[in-house]
Parts: C-alpha cells; structure tokens; sequence
C-alpha cells in the first residue's frame, strides 16, 4: 500500500480575516480504531490575511513553523507505521455533538426522539463541554446524581426516578454507541451503577369493564374504535396510528392477522386477531392508507368515555395493551404465548402482568373458609 503524503494547507474561514491550517493525507489514512479513513486533521492553529504590523507577522511565520513541524512529526509517525496521535483526535471529539446525531437516529417516532433532545439539554446543562475523553466512571455517577435531584424545566419538580432512570439509560446507550464506533478505548457503561427503576402500577381493565365500556357511546368513533382494538389486539398506540391497510391480511387457514413493525423496538411480528376485532375497522382503504386516519390521542375524550361507563379507575391509552394481557393470562393462556403476542424481548417484562389481579388469585382467596 502507498505510504500516505502529509501537506500542510489552509482554509480561509467564513470572516475571511483568518486562515486554519490543516494536515491533508493522501491516500486518506485508515484508523486503526474506528477502522474509517481520514483525510484531514484540523491543527486548532489560524494565521491572519492581512497581518498589521510586524508583530503579527511574527505570529504568523512561529504558527507556520510549528505547523509545519507537526507536519513532518506526522510524516515520519505515518512512514513507521505508528497513528497514535489519530487516538487522541478520537479522544478530544465532541461528545455532545455525538449525542445529538445519535437522538436524530433513534428518535424513530417524535416523542422518543424529544426525550434524546431533553437528555441532551440536560447533559448540557451539567456540562456545557463533554468530550469524549471526559467520559470517566466519576463523570457518569455524578451525572447520575444530578439527574437524581434534577427539577423538571416546565413545572419546577424534581422528575421521578423512572424518569431519571429512562434519560439515564439514554445517556448509558450513548455511551455503549460511542465504544462500539471506536470513540471510546473501554466500554465503561457495565461499571456504573444504575437508576434504578420504581415499579409503577398498571391500570388495567377487567372484562366486565371492557364489555361495558364497549357498550357505551364515546364522542369520538374513531378514537372508541381505536381504542377496543388495542383491547383485542395489544397494540400500543404508536403502532395504532402507524397502522395501514397494507399491514392487515387474511387466509383461509388463519383468519385475520397484521404484520407490522413495532414503533418502539423496530421488531417484525406477525399478529393475530379476530372477527370481532375486524369489525372495527373501517371500510377497506389503499393500501397505504392509515386504518384509524384522524385518531389522535384525546385524554379528556378518554376520561369521559370511561366516566360514562361507570369505570372509576384513572385509565390511559397504555390501558388498553394492559388490559390486553390480563385478559389473555386470566383466560390461561400461556405467558410465553402472552410474550410472543405482545412482542416483548424479555419474558420478566410479560412477567409483570402475573403479578396483577387475576382470576386465579381470587379463586385462591375464595378458597380458604373457616
């Protein structure tokens, strides 16, 4: 392979007042880290235009002596084969500016993509400079900590520690990225305690209440519609609103059944529903064509639904995939089928709807009688 030529060049900047000198290498040099090629290596050194006077003429001329110094350093390290000075480029890179390219890729949906937005902003505000370097066991416990007592930028509060456990898994994830892309020489991220998560409680229905609440008129059909099918089907409602024609078929052998894409883990399932459910779809639309076109996630329209079907419990649109689920482990169906149906990774997720209300546990009760 060619041995790479360092040149020393220079870049006028946008004031054109100044100019930033560079090392450009050619062929571009791969890095034995990232395993990427590099082509230029920005020294942080400038030399003026139009230099005033003698003394910055004299600034100008030991600047291009000390770049010109570097370049010959990088030329010989390049002739003996030695690119450890491209580590310490890698360790001096902005990890900010990393986050914020790593939230646009996995803010697959505008909600998750505004909780990487607000990690960022408040990794910005615990540092208004983080390079990756930077990125120590120290730094990550006492992020966490800040985290722990952060009080929320619109109401004032301190957030919940399943808030700060989800913005700090975020922050662990980027962490984990950035030694997977060579950014980082040790994947720290198993050495760091986490934020642990509190369990919360899971509103769910019973079926008496589903059947009621069914049964009884809500002032928007297609949000009613919507929500009965994340009953029969457990979907969540990222996926209802993503949900197209072209998702939804049918065979003689299986009945009705939707492949799909999962919005939050951008798993394939292939699920299964049936005739009752299908009746709640509208009419049979192109095949890009969004089935529950027009559903938006109304709470005030949720809560007066469920008032009106005397239903006491303080229910959301998650409601529904709960519901889904203790239904079917409550009509004995098996809880890795459970698992499959509701495209969980783990089986302790789908193990959490056990420990909740069920048939089982009342006829237990029932059964002690002195």
């Amino acid at each position: 392979m060619k041995t790479s030529k360092v040149t020393l060049r220079k870049k006028l900047l946008k004031n054109k007042k100044r100019q930033s000198l560079y090392l450009d290498y050619y062929p571009p040099i791969l890095n034995p880290t990232t395993g990427k090629f590099s082509r230029r290596e920005f020294l942080g050194m400038y030399i003026l235009v139009k230099p005033k006077d003698e003394v910055e003429q004299v600034q100008n001329k030991n600047t291009l002596l000390r770049a010109r110094m570097l370049c010959n350093k990088r030329q010989n390290q390049i002739f003996n084969n030695d690119y450890g000075f491209l580590a310490s480029d890698i360790e001096n890179k902005d990890f900010l500016e990393y986050f914020e390219k790593l939230a646009k890729k996995r803010g697959r949906s505008i909600s998750n993509e505004a909780i990487w937005l607000i990690v960022l902003s408040y990794l910005k505000d615990f540092s208004s400079e983080i390079k990756m370097k930077d990125l120590t066991i120290r730094f990550v416990d006492e992020f966490r900590e800040y985290l722990l007592v952060k009080r929320h930028f619109k109401t004032g509060k301190v957030i919940s520690q399943n808030t700060a456990c989800s913005y700090f898994s975020k922050f662990i994830y980027a962490i984990k990225s950035a030694f997977k892309d060579g950014l980082l020489k040790e994947n720290i991220a198993p050495k760091v305690d986490r934020i642990k998560a509190e369990e919360t409680k899971k509103e769910f229905l019973t079926k008496e209440e589903a059947t009621r609440l069914k049964s009884t008129p809500c002032k928007c059909k297609i949000q009613k519609r919507a929500c009965l099918f994340m009953i029969y089907t457990g979907l969540r409602v990222s996926d209802i609103q993503k949900l197209v024609w072209s998702n939804v078929e049918h065979s003689e052998e299986t009945g009705h059944y939707i492949r799909f894409q999962h919005q939050k883990t951008r798993n394939q399932q292939t699920l299964p529903f049936n005739d009752e459910a299908y009746k709640l779809l509208s009419e049979r639309g192109l095949p890009n064509e969004l089935i529950f076109k027009g559903f938006k996630k109304d709470y005030r329209i949720l809560k007066k639904w469920a008032e009106d079907a005397r239903i006491q419990k303080n229910i959301g649109f998650h409601t529904f995939r709960h519901s889904f689920a203790t239904l079917l482990l409550n009509s004995d169906v098996s809880v890795f089928t459970v698992k499959e149906m509701l495209g969980h990774k783990d089986l302790k997720t789908t193990m959490n709807y056990v420990n909740l209300l069920n048939d089982k546990k009342i006829s237990a009760a029932n059964a002690i009688n002195l």
